[in-house]
């Protein structure tokens, strides 16, 4: 509720910037300081860091963020060489393959990931594991994230099916990358990793249309199995590679976390200090 008026004034601001200014600073970086502001807001209350919520920085930040990068586009490749192999399209060149573009998509990825993840896997999601444990915070946090994704209605039905299930997956394996690590980078780098391979890919991005190096030429083959304009996040194959990935994480110890200090939070007289974010 405090995010949802911050990310609409900014992404307002944004629109007023110069055009010679607005392709560097994209709306999905105005929405990401709205979902931040929103957090450091929650946490202030808390008498709490920005860092406690894994939004720390560092090295480790760095490493996770590119291990969540090459896992990204390792997990969007596996999709797609899958419905390639069924036969579902082939790739041509672009018309124009200009360099610039996929560094502006990268750039406005980036953007996206930091605001889903800080919006979605932050303080809400960590403090809704301190209220209801981690199993029901996932299954809430994983339904609000599908839910904030447009679902055409001139989609199929089982196009639509397909993909509301492959974005709920898809939130439970970007919460279970906070929960092995701590941190928010490991999900923002997967988040971008898989957006922007499918964006360079020619793919449609959660039904956006978008320019990459490639373009897909589907076949005669169910929308199901292509994805169709929607994007590989409607397709079958997707439900396989995140499950696999569910399933990995599932059983994957972690990274080291680093150590962040957090201030014990009272939750009135009587009750003892409630666990931190850290501690969650």
């Amino acid at each position: 509720m405090l995010a949802a008026p911050l990310v609409v004034g900014l992404a307002m601001l944004q629109q007023q910037l110069p055009a010679t200014v607005r392709p560097f600073v994209p709306g999905a970086f105005a929405a990401f300081l709205g979902a931040l502001l929103a957090n450091a807001l929650c946490l202030r209350l808390e008498r709490q860091p920005l860092a406690s919520i894994g939004l720390s920085g560092g090295w480790r930040w760095g490493r996770d963020l590119g291990l969540g990068l090459l896992g990204g586009i390792v997990l969007l490749g596996a999709v797609a060489l899958a419905v390639h192999g069924t036969g579902g399209f082939h790739l041509e060149p672009a018309a124009v393959r200009d360099g610039s573009l996929i560094i502006k998509a990268a750039w406005m990825m980036l953007g996206v990931a930091l605001f889903e993840e800080t919006l979605f896997h932050g303080y809400v999601f960590q403090r809704a594991i301190r209220g209801m444990g981690t199993r029901w915070a996932q299954v809430v946090l994983s339904v609000i994230f599908c839910l904030a994704h447009p679902f055409s209605t001139e989609m199929a039905g089982s196009t639509r099916a397909v993909a509301m299930l492959t974005t709920v997956l898809a939130g439970w394996m970007l919460g279970l990358c906070y929960l092995r690590t701590g941190r928010l980078a490991l999900p923002v780098g997967v988040h971008m990793g898989w957006n922007w391979a499918m964006g360079c890919l020619g793919f449609g991005v959660s039904g956006n249309e978008s320019k990459g190096w490639w373009t897909p030429v589907f076949h005669d083959r169910a929308e199901w199995l292509t994805g169709g304009s929607y994007g590989l996040e409607a397709s079958v194959g997707s439900i396989v590679v995140l499950g696999a990935a569910v399933v990995a994480l599932t059983l994957w110890k972690g990274l080291p976390q680093a150590e962040v200090p957090v201030l014990p939070v009272s939750d009135g007289p009587g009750h003892p200090p409630a666990l931190g974010a850290g501690e969650a």
